[in-house]
């Protein structure tokens, strides 16, 4: 114990744990006696390891900590504030490449009108959707429909409520998401590293299935391939894809295989309607 204190002693100019007590409360000098430090009780790990002062005050035995806790409890604390820290600096980082939601985008179930029955159906699916995966059931959600028609707004309220439940999510356009791919060619450890990191969010949120596809016939079938390994990547997992095609057509631009596998224990909400832009009303 007095080898703990020797460099502060030192300093101080001191040379006995009383010594250095008085100095601390000159005050007490004339109050006080018998003064040592001593082991008392820890509060959170409730061992005899934590320092204090014990003292004789008009004839009571006083205590005064030197510590709140003890030094491996205090060690255990840092270490776990530097260690939440930096998982919070990660997931940051994750978010960044991973979530594309604006903070200031308040697409939600509350303003999301119901102008027909049609969107009071795809919201009350919608919803049915997240009390599944809050409850743990894997599930696929396909949301289909005209451009304009609310398939992003239902598809962000989704990710915005459980990411807010504390889930891992991601919410990215499929045009996106393959210019990231694009990014990892010729590097190994970002492949894997975005590999890892698409496999493992509780919920992926794939906007506009199909625009990231070009015509021509090698980009077709390189982006068909690439669907089927980011399909199977999702596997025991939930994914939620938008798109302005439907099922058919679908086929044409991801694959038949693909659009398969998406079908996978998957919901359907489908927002066709004939030559109507809803963006104009909806409140985004």
């Amino acid at each position: 114990m007095v080898h703990a204190f020797e460099s502060v002693f030192e300093k101080l100019n001191v040379s006995k744990v009383e010594d250095l007590f008085f100095k601390i409360h000159p005050d007490y000098v004339q109050s006080v006696s018998e003064v040592r430090m001593e082991y008392v009780q820890c509060p959170a790990c409730q061992q005899h390891t934590k320092q204090a002062w014990v003292y004789c005050f008009d004839g009571d035995r006083l205590q005064e900590d030197v510590w709140s806790i003890c030094h491996e409890c205090q060690k255990q604390f840092y270490t776990l504030q530097v260690g939440a820290k930096l998982i919070q600096k990660r997931q940051d980082i994750v978010d960044g490449d991973w979530y594309y939601i604006n903070s200031d985008d308040k697409a939600g179930f509350k303003n999301f009108e119901e102008l027909n029955s049609e969107l009071t159906a795809a919201k009350g699916k919608a919803t049915d959707y997240i009390n599944d995966l809050l409850e743990g059931k894997i599930r696929n959600l396909r949301i289909s429909g005209t451009p304009g028609t609310g398939k992003t707004h239902l598809a962000k309220a989704i990710a915005r409520t459980l990411k807010h439940k504390g889930r891992k999510v991601a919410f990215i356009e499929s045009r996106k998401l393959f210019d990231n791919i694009k990014n990892t060619f010729g590097n190994r450890v970002a492949q894997e590293r975005f590999e890892k990191q698409f496999a493992d969010f509780d919920l992926v949120v794939l906007d506009d299935v199909g625009v990231e596809t070009n015509k021509a016939a090698d980009e077709l079938s390189w982006s068909s391939r690439e669907w089927v390994k980011l399909i199977d990547l999702r596997r025991g997992k939930s994914t939620v894809y938008t798109t302005n095609f439907d099922k058919e057509s679908l086929k044409a631009v991801i694959g038949a295989r693909s659009v398969s596998r998406i079908g996978e224990n998957s919901e359907t909400i489908e927002l066709f309607t004939p030559d109507h832009d809803y963006r104009d009303r909806l409140l985004y």
